[in-house]
């Protein structure tokens, strides 16, 4: 069984309803790609549906991970899971970065991104690539410990790794926090 993060479906209304009506009714669905058979269920945690009528009169409803969207809560109140779905491989690190920042207390700076990248690539389950049957989406599950992430950071800084403190370098100035400059 796969789990899926994101669903579009397109057709007529009444299709399209009983489709995504199905899914989440735990029941999940079938789908053969490729004469290759995928059993699709649903994610533990909750998806947002969107539907719209097209001029058509078909109907196309798009089914996402909550966790794919800005200010998510997981169900159980904790914040250190997310999702990142996108098309452009330009995307995917900054789209990372925002996610992270957005739901961490600790205090980032966009000049970390790829050291971030990186590190949640080398600890075991915190990026899961995401599959996609049809289209090319590209999707990540992050799912970090924010105590462990403070001590990446934390180690980093004490072994002053440049890509983490050249963000800190000391660019002139008074001592005092002043600068001479006008």
């Amino acid at each position: 069984m796969e789990t899926v993060c994101f669903m579009s479906v397109c057709g007529y209304q009444v299709a399209v309803k009983g489709i995504i009506a199905n899914f989440l009714g735990n029941k999940g669905i079938a789908l053969d790609v490729d004469g290759v058979a995928h059993y699709l269920k649903c994610s533990h945690t909750s998806y947002k549906v969107q539907m719209k009528k097209l001029p058509s009169g078909l109907v196309h409803a798009v089914l996402i991970l909550k966790l794919a969207l800005p200010s998510n809560t997981n169900n159980d109140g904790k914040q250190n899971r997310f999702l990142v779905i996108t098309k452009d491989d330009r995307d995917i690190r900054p789209l990372f970065f925002r996610h992270l920042d957005e739901i961490t207390e600790i205090p980032l700076h966009p000049s970390w991104t790829g050291w971030l990248w990186n590190a949640f690539k080398e600890q075991e389950d915190w990026l899961t690539e995401q599959q996609t049957l049809a289209g090319d989406f590209k999707g990540y599950l992050f799912d970090f410990h924010p105590t462990n992430l403070q001590d990446l950071i934390s180690g980093a800084i004490r072994r002053k790794v440049p890509e983490i403190v050249k963000c800190m370098k000391y660019n002139g100035g008074n001592a005092d926090g002043t600068s001479n400059r006008a």
